[in-house]
């Protein structure tokens, strides 16, 4: 259960970094979401990979980063780009 703790961690981090970036963004410009999904599939493929290995091997500022990655782009595909064509 503690090795779920850099995990939880980063994906409070992420949500909360996010969260704070959206702040700045005016809706109508949608700037920051033109890369295209398979950006989020990479990025969310990546940073699951790092919180597990993190995790795995006690490593928790890896499993942190992981989440925190995996969590951005997460959130950035749900608020952004689900539904799209």
């Amino acid at each position: 259960m503690v090795a779920l703790l850099p995990v939880a961690l980063g994906a409070i981090g992420g949500s909360l970094y996010f969260s704070e970036g959206e702040k700045g963004i005016p809706t109508e410009a949608n700037c920051s979401y033109l890369a295209p999904v398979s950006t989020d599939v990479a990025a969310l493929a990546a940073g699951s990979y790092l919180a597990y290995r993190g995790t795995s091997l006690g490593e928790p500022l890896v499993a942190i980063i992981g989440a925190a990655v995996a969590t951005v782009h997460v959130r950035q595909f749900l608020d952004h780009k689900r539904g799209r064509s």
